[in-house]
Formats: structure tokens, C-alpha cells, sequence
């Protein structure tokens, strides 16, 4: 009885809710569109380069025994194998986290747009967030979007502490996952350093004290940060004491040379701070020209927002924090690695000014009629968007369903000779769990297969063909040698087998829709069961064996010494798997943060 009565209670509630003038209702249909198309476009967009490292580098990173890695903090890492637990490795499970947490952002861009202006900007702006084109777009593979979730929590919870007059831990706390999650996180701390001192301001206190307050606020919420952050530095510590070697950012802006000479060539990671330094009149030219290709209309808006909002004198504290939010963050971020990936981060900023604007301009015509106005400007930006997502909406990549294919269709025991005009990081995604081998190895396999003892058994054989003769790559025309090495192996084994499957390119950038991408043969050799072992053995990616295994293999492995080294380890190991359980829950939070809202 009583169980049923609670049941009558919430749909109660929930009717009431439906039929009443909450605004937030309408943050539901939001955020299911946005989620709708976040989904559509993960499961179906070509990937990009540095997708197929970080991606095949989270698969088994449960078992690597590593507290981070050389290129990217570990958080991103352990939550994206724990998804890899419930579902299976395909590309929309590798961009999982992306399509999770770029959900719920939208939740936390309503929170902080109705908490500075009021519900209905917060709405108009988690729609622009929702339907944002280019942050759809990179819902990929990628810590970015993962990381700006976490920074606006932290930001909501700034702005609602500050104003109750208390600490901001929590926010402290979400910095820190963020910075677990993507490193360079931390350029955004700058913003909240200010912000202590812009939201501090009491006309009837002592300067001298109101600074000291703000200063020793400053220090402890540095160093709740520095806590959960401590696994990245004692990853650097402990591997530098035992081979004197540290990952790629800590050698690139201490100038630490063995370890530049170790990453020579990893996208610029062994240039030095100076180096980008010295770039930076080039660097902003560029980022003035590609600004434009983030998303025309939200930068449009965003900019417009921007500049009416320095207008709104009781807005000028929230103006200047969201701005050295946006700019030190991004500044710092282009200094370090010009990735179109981290302009990302500049989008939340601009659909919270861009849902300012348009609420300016709807009042302003409010006698045309200021929810029609509204629902205009909500459908051309929605057909705007759309029409720039349509080759992700309406096709779908080879590579996508090439392991689709291989997870549903594949025999797991068979071996997979791969066409190695495939990029090499596709090829470990595509086949981590198979005994798989690029095809340049394939003929001293068998020249290896002959000279061993035993007897040999029937074994089924796939072969994988780039049909176009490059994917991923970029580099194969200026290699005719080897190209034509390549498809004359391809020719004898097309000849000697049967064709199984052709998947053919959609879901953009190097996917031509309709065109032939990869073709699967299948056959049977005859091969020794020792030469498994062989073919297992080639799978090494960009400084790791693929799954971990075997662990002697892997590039940042050390061996911890002393009693105090140890405890600082087993330390580590207890905030990773807090930051986990944080991370987890954190979407919860948000959600409860919208509910309690009044």
C-alpha cells in the first residue's frame, strides 16, 4: 500500500509539473534532442587521428597498472575501460564519455545561464549549447568535452557559494576531476582566482582584510586541486626517479631533454614552452580565421552577447569572470597545442551570451510576440544546425561498421591480416581483441611458420583490404613503392579467397559516402600454433603494447622503492579510485542540483 501510494505521489508530481509554468520542463525535450544527435553522430563520424590513440589506449587501461600516461591524465582513461565493461568496443562506445557528459552539460549551461540572468536565457542558451554543431561534431574519442563538463560544474558552484558567503570546495573538487580528466584544464583556474576577488567585494569591510580573506580562499582551494591532481605529478616523480624520464607536457615546459628526445615528432609535444612563445602572433592569427568555423551563428550571437552584456552594470562582475574564464583558459590551451579540439571550450561562454542576445532581441520585438519570436529563431537555428550536420546524421563510416562487423561476425580465434595502407591506430581499434597482423609482416609469418616444429592446423584467415589504397594515413601517393607492394599481395590474396563483407565510406571527414573503403576476404591456412604468439606480439601503438599486455612492454612502466615512495603510491591509487566514484555520480549531481533549483 504504501509503495503504490508513492507511486500515485510522483505521477501526481510529475503531472503537476507537466501542466504548470515551470520553465524547466522545457529543459527536457532540450536536452533529449541533444542527446539524440550526440548519439546519431558518434556511432556514425569517420575518426579522427589522435582519436585512435587515445581510444586504443583506454582499452584494458583498467589492468595497466599505470596512474597516467605519457600524453593525457588517467581519469579519462579508467572511465571510458569501465564503459568498455558494459558495452562492447565500437567507436560509439569509445565516445561514450563525450556523448555523456556533452549531455549533461546542457543541464549545467541552464543552471548557470538562468543563475546569472534568469530561466529563460538559461534555457535559450542550453539549446544553442544542445544543437551546437561543432560540439556535436566532437563528441569523439577525445577528453575535451569530458573536461568541460567538469569545469562547469565547477563554475555553478563557484557562483552559488560565493554568493552564499561560503568556501567553494565543491568546485575546487570539480577543477581537479577536470584536470584528472585533461591536463591542460588547469589553464582555466586563472578565472576563479579572479573571481575570488570580484565576488568578494563588501563595501563596509577592510580592504586590507577582505584581500587577506581572498588570498588565504585562493591557497586552500589551490590546494584541494593540487590533491586530486596529485597522481599526475607522482607519475612524473617516481618515473623520473627510477629512469629519469616524464611525460610529454612536464618534459615540453621544463625542457627536461631526455624525454623531448623520446617524444621527437609527437605532434610539437618536443618543442619547448619558448617555442610557442615566440609563435603566438602567428597563433592568433590563426585562431581569429578559424574561430569562424567553430559554429558561425553561436559566434555571431556569443560576440554580440559579449558586447551588449558590458552594458548591464549589475551583470559586470559575471561579464568579466566568464570572459578570463574563456580567454585564459584558451590562451593558454593555444600556447600549449593548437588543437581545433580545444576550441571547445570556448562554446559554453558563447551560448551563454549568444542566449543573452537573443533574449535582448526578442524583448526588444515583443510586440510582434516574444515566444513566437523565439520559436523562429529556435527553428532556423535548428535548420542551421542540422543542415551542417547532415553528412554525420545521414551516413555512416567504414570504420564504424568494419567493427561492428568484427565484434558480431568475426571468429575471435581466427588470425586478420590487415591492409597496412590502414592507419596503424586504426588497424589496433579495429582488432585489439584478434590475433591480428599488419600485412607487411604477413609474408615473414610464413616464412617463420615453415621453420617450426610441429604440425601445422587449419586456421581461419581474414584479410582486410583498403580498397582506396589510403585510410587514415594521408601519406600513401608519396609511396608508389610501397603502395604497389601492397596491392600485389592484396591481388594473390583476392585470388585465394573468398569475399566476405565491403563497407562502404558515410559520416564525413575522410569517409567518401557511397564509396568502396574496406573489403573483408576469408579463407583457411595451415599454420602452427606457435606463430599466434608471433602475431600477438606485433601489437605495439605509440609507446604501449595494445591492451596492456604484456606490461614489461609499456613505455612509463617503474618500479617503486621505499617506504615513503609507497605510501605516496598507495595514496594515488585512493584518489583515482575516489575520482572515479566522484566522476561517476557526478552527472547525479547535476541533475539534482537542476531539481532543487526554485
Amino acid at each position: 500500500m504504501e509503495n503504490q501510494k508513492k507511486e500515485q505521489d510522483f505521477l501526481s508530481r510529475t503531472i503537476d509539473f507537466v501542466f504548470s509554468n515551470d520553465k524547466r520542463k522545457w529543459l527536457i525535450p532540450i536536452f533529449i534532442l541533444g542527446l539524440f544527435l550526440r548519439i546519431i553522430v558518434a556511432r556514425n563520424i569517420s575518426a579522427l587521428g589522435d582519436e585512435m590513440i587515445h581510444g586504443t589506449h583506454a582499452i584494458g587501461f583498467l589492468h595497466s597498472g599505470l596512474i597516467s600516461t605519457i600524453l593525457q591524465s588517467p581519469l579519462w582513461f579508467y572511465l571510458s575501460d569501465i564503459v568498455f565493461q558494459i558495452l562492447p568496443v565500437t567507436l560509439f562506445s569509445l565516445r561514450f564519455l563525450s556523448v555523456f557528459y556533452g549531455a549533461f552539460s546542457i543541464i549545467l549551461i541552464y543552471l548557470i545561464g538562468s543563475r546569472i540572468f534568469d530561466k529563460k536565457i538559461g534555457l535559450i542558451s542550453a539549446f544553442l549549447f544542445s544543437v551546437s554543431y561543432f560540439i556535436i561534431r566532437y563528441s569523439l574519442a577525445e577528453m575535451d568535452i569530458s573536461a568541460v563538463f567538469f569545469l562547469l560544474m565547477a563554475v555553478h558552484f563557484f557562483l552559488i557559494a560565493l554568493e552564499n558567503k561560503k568556501f567553494p570546495w565543491l568546485a575546487a573538487v570539480c577543477i581537479g576531476l577536470a584536470a584528472l580528466i585533461k591536463t591542460l584544464s588547469l589553464y582555466f583556474v586563472p578565472a576563479f582566482v579572479v573571481g575570488f576577488f570580484l565576488f568578494s567585494k563588501k563595501d563596509d569591510e577592510d580592504k586590507r582584510k577582505r584581500l587577506k580573506g581572498s588570498i588565504k580562499n585562493i591557497i586552500y582551494f589551490g590546494l584541494i586541486i593540487i590533491l586530486i591532481f596529485t597522481p599526475i605529478i607522482v607519475h612524473n616523480y617516481l618515473w623520473y626517479k627510477d629512469k629519469g624520464q616524464v611525460d610529454v607536457y612536464t618534459a615540453q615546459y621544463f625542457k627536461i631533454e631526455k624525454s623531448r628526445q623520446a617524444y621527437v615528432g609527437v605532434a610539437g609535444f618536443d618543442a619547448s614552452f619558448s617555442y610557442f612563445i615566440k609563435r603566438l602572433p602567428e597563433l592568433f592569427i590563426n585562431m581569429s580565421v578559424s574561430i569562424w568555423h567553430l559554429d558561425p551563428v553561436i559566434v555571431i550571437l556569443g560576440i554580440l552577447g559579449i558586447f551588449f552584456g558590458f552594458f548591464i552594470k549589475e551583470k559586470r562582475k559575471f561579464w568579466i569572470f566568464l570572459l578570463v574564464f574563456e580567454i585564459s583558459g584558451y590562451f593558454f590551451l593555444l600556447i600549449s597545442a593548437n588543437l581545433q579540439t580545444h576550441e571547445t571550450t570556448l562554446v559554453p561562454v558563447l551560448c551563454l551570451f549568444g542566449g543573452f542576445f537573443i533574449d535582448k532581441i526578442a524583448k526588444k520585438l515583443s510586440v510582434i510576440n516574444y515566444k513566437r519570436i523565439i520559436f523562429v529563431i529556435f527553428a532556423l537555428i535548428l535548420i542551421f544546425q542540422l543542415f551542417m550536420l547532415w553528412p554525420h546524421l545521414t551516413g555512416r563510416s567504414a570504420l564504424s561498421q568494419m567493427r561492428e562487423y568484427a565484434v558480431e561476425s568475426m571468429d575471435k580465434n581466427s588470425i586478420v591480416v590487415v591492409d597496412a595502407r590502414i592507419y596503424r591506430g586504426r588497424i589496433a581499434f579495429l582488432f585489439n581483441d584478434f590475433h591480428y597482423l599488419e600485412s607487411q609482416y604477413f609474408p615473414q609469418i610464413l616464412d617463420m611458420n615453415n621453420n617450426l616444429t610441429g604440425t601445422a592446423i587449419p586456421i581461419k584467415a581474414y584479410f582486410i583490404e583498403a580498397v582506396q589504397d589510403d585510410y587514415g594515413w594521408g601519406t600513401i601517393k608519396n609511396q608508389p613503392e610501397f603502395n604497389s607492394s601492397v596491392e600485389q599481395m592484396f591481388n594473390y590474396l583476392r585470388n585465394n579467397s573468398i569475399k566476405e563483407k565491403t563497407f562502404y565510406g558515410g559520416g564525413g571527414y575522410d569517409d567518401e559516402t557511397g564509396k568502396p573503403i574496406l573489403s573483408v576476404y576469408q579463407t583457411t591456412i595451415n599454420l602452427k600454433p606457435q606463430v599466434i604468439n608471433l602475431i600477438d606480439s606485433t601489437h605495439d601503438w605509440f609507446y604501449y603494447p595494445v591492451n596492456y599486455k604484456p606490461k614489461e612492454k609499456i613505455f612509463d612502466q617503474y618500479d617503486v622503492n621505499g617506504i615513503f615512495d609507497n605510501l605516496l603510491y598507495k595514496l594515488v591509487w585512493l584518489i583515482i579510485i575516489i575520482s572515479i566514484i566522484l566522476a561517476s555520480i557526478a552527472p547525479c549531481l547535476a541533475v539534482y542540483e537542476l531539481y532543487k533549483q526554485k
